[in-house]
């Protein structure tokens, strides 16, 4: 049985963001689920530490990544 989907919270600024953010909080500026954030970081896709089990990502690599897939840089 699928579960239901819970509201997602939107950020409205980059500056609502911790420094270092997790899956979790990522995936809310790239609009990605948290599942698939961890696979762009597995992937290389997206610059991140991962510490035990979990990622973490720095804000200002998030934002760039986001300012790449606009202005079509690579990362």
């Amino acid at each position: 049985m699928r579960r239901p989907n819970k509201p997602r919270r939107i950020i409205t600024s980059v500056d609502e963001l911790p420094v270092v953010c997790d899956c979790a909080e990522a995936g809310l500026l790239i609009r990605q689920n948290p599942e698939t954030v961890a696979r762009m970081a597995r992937a290389g896709v997206l610059p991140g530490a991962k510490q035990g089990q979990a990622w973490y990502f720095r804000r200002d690599d998030l934002v760039a990544y986001l300012d790449s897939l606009f202005h079509g840089a690579q990362v």
